[in-house]
C-alpha cells in the first residue's frame, strides 16, 4: 500500500465517529450531519462546495437559518468563523473525541471511590478528637 494511503485511511474506533463521513447529498442528511457534528466533541472537516476543507471545532448550529458556526485553529487561538449550512457538501469527523470511551458509570465510580475515601477520613478525625 503506498504510503499516502497509509496516512489519509481514518482510524476508527468502535461505537465512536472518529474518522467516518457523513454526506449531505439531501436537506435532511445535511441537518443531520451538522447536528452530529454540532454533538461530536472533536475537531470536524467541512468539506464546501466550492471544493473548500475548513477544519475546526463545531460550536453552533442553527437549522433556522442554516448557520454553522466553529472555531478555526489558528496557531495557538482559535478563531470563530460562520458559515451557510448549504454550502457543506460533507462532514469529515477528522479530529480526536476526548470524551470517548469516558460513560457515566465510569465516573459513577470513581465518584463512590472519592466518597468512600472522604468518610474514611472524616471518621479517623472524629476518632482523633474523641467524638467515636
Amino acid at each position: 500500500m503506498p504510503q499516502a494511503e497509509k496516512h489519509a485511511r481514518p482510524t476508527h474506533k468502535p461505537g465512536s465517529i472518529e474518522g467516518s463521513t457523513l454526506s449531505c447529498s439531501t436537506d435532511q442528511a445535511r441537518r443531520h450531519a451538522l447536528q452530529t457534528a454540532f454533538d461530536y466533541r472533536g475537531d470536524v472537516t467541512l468539506e464546501l462546495a466550492q471544493g473548500k476543507k475548513v477544519v475546526g471545532f463545531v460550536y453552533r448550529y442553527d437549522e433556522n437559518p442554516g448557520v454553522v458556526y466553529l472555531y478555526i485553529p489558528q496557531g495557538k487561538d482559535s478563531v470563530p468563523e460562520t458559515l451557510p449550512a448549504k454550502d457543506v457538501t460533507a462532514v469529515h469527523f477528522t479530529g480526536e473525541d476526548p470524551a470517548f470511551g469516558k460513560s457515566w458509570d465510569d465516573w459513577t465510580t470513581k465518584a463512590e471511590k472519592e466518597r468512600v475515601k472522604e468518610a474514611e477520613r472524616l471518621a479517623r478525625e472524629a476518632v482523633a478528637r474523641g467524638e467515636l
